[in-house]
């Protein structure tokens, strides 16, 4: 009997789990009052994550990323306000959170996205990938029609990188060609060509990189003297090639004992012979 109860049970369990999905939608909207007002709920059993979704109207330029929202849990309520009034940073009210979209403190009614016009509407889009997927959508008082959803041109793929040997993404150059590409009079020859700190600075701020991806193709280290391009180093970051002498100078004073020995020891062999 129990194995019976636990055979019907487990697929009903997975089922439900199976089902289990959130449901974001605009469920009140405000057109006329300082500031404009959205409400917004995940109506599903399973919370969302907004990352990528947006809100629009029907200008191109009137998009709200709610990617600043994060995830929205099942049943929870969340607002954004527009224009006049509306809150300059997120806050929270009743437990509940509030986003500005173009919020002012002083009127200016080029901030309003959304009026009674006739025209007017919100959009709720999962843009998240390609295609977009419209959510929910809800006109102001007067609106007789929503239009359709417009999709983006599809994107573009990056130029491939004609030059071999770089690496990273197409979009991405190495060390060396940022070093190289630098014009700044304060840099030396030898410095252009080596990874340094701040050649790697001026590539991350042309190509979207972080300070950290401050390496190069060559492996060179960063940070190390201009003059000693790809010299490995030791320590504080002296080159090898400054300890010639000192190396020299022991394996000397080494050849010379072992001579010694090596002919005591061969004398008290004759000796004993």
């Amino acid at each position: 009997m129990l194995v019976a109860a636990m055979a019907t049970i487990v697929p009903l369990a997975l089922f439900g789990a199976a089902i289990a999905a959130s449901d974001v939608r605009i469920t009140a909207l405000d057109c006329a009052s300082h500031p404009r007002r959205i409400a917004i709920q995940n109506k599903g059993d399973a919370a969302q994550d907004l990352t990528g979704w947006k809100l629009m109207s029907d200008k191109p330029n009137e998009v709200f990323d709610l990617g600043v929202v994060g995830t929205v849990e099942p049943g929870v309520n969340f607002y954004v306000f527009n224009g006049h009034t509306a809150p300059l940073v997120p806050e929270q009210v009743g437990g509940e959170w509030i986003y500005g979209w173009n919020p002012s403190e002083v009127y200016d009614p080029s901030l309003f996205v959304l009026d009674e016009n006739g025209t007017d509407f919100i959009r709720l889009v999962d843009a998240s990938q390609f295609p977009w997927r419209e959510v929910s959508a809800m006109p102001c008082a007067g609106t007789l029609e929503i239009p359709p959803l417009q999709q983006p041109a599809t994107p573009s793929p990056s130029p491939s990188n004609a030059e071999p040997g770089a690496g990273g993404t197409t979009a991405q150059t190495d060390g060396n060609q940022a070093a190289s590409a630098q014009t700044d009079g304060a840099q030396s020859t030898g410095a252009s060509q080596n990874a340094s700190a701040s050649g790697s600075t001026t590539a991350s701020s042309r190509t979207g990189t972080t300070t950290a991806q401050t390496g190069n193709a060559s492996g060179q280290v960063v940070g190390g003297p201009a003059s000693g391009i790809g010299v490995l180093a030791v320590g504080s970051g002296r080159p090898l090639g400054g300890y010639a002498l000192p190396l020299g100078l022991l394996g000397i004073v080494a050849s010379a004992v072992l001579a010694l020995v090596g002919g005591r020891v061969l004398r008290r062999a004759l000796r004993r012979s």
